[in-house]
């Protein structure tokens, strides 16, 4: 009997982990795919790229909202056109998540329209590496 009831419980937990997984996938879902805020920096030198204090150049702005980067400078390799002298790519569960941080009081802050005239910023929904 208790050899049953062991099977039983051990089935009943298997099933539970199963069905949150499942859960945890629609929720996610529901939430919308993935979503990407990328900053191309067109500017003469790397030192005007740091002077830009851009927020994505600013970990504690985008970190509270999830957002980690995916892209952060790097070797770049181009096949058709000059490219810009850094690429920042960053990765948020969603476009509300993006969103929230671009429309946030740390992001503002670092903002500041003189700085960036050479700079390239948007978002994009795309498909996560799950």
């Amino acid at each position: 009997m208790r050899h049953r009831n062991a099977v039983t419980v051990t089935l009943a937990l298997i099933a539970g982990f199963c069905l949150g997984g499942i859960a945890t996938t629609v929720v996610r879902s529901q939430d919308g795919p993935p979503a990407y805020f990328v900053t191309l920096f067109d500017t003469a030198s790397e030192s005007e790229v740091t002077s830009t204090n851009y927020p994505s150049l600013a970990p504690a702005t985008f970190q509270p909202f999830g957002g980690h980067y995916l892209i952060h400078s790097g070797r770049t390799v181009s096949f058709d056109g000059q490219p810009p002298k850094r690429i920042v790519v960053i990765t948020f569960e969603n476009m509300q998540r993006l969103q929230q941080w671009h429309d946030s009081e740390g992001f503002n802050q670092f903002y500041d329209i003189h700085k960036i005239a050479k700079v390239k910023a948007f978002a994009v929904e795309g498909i996560g590496a799950d």
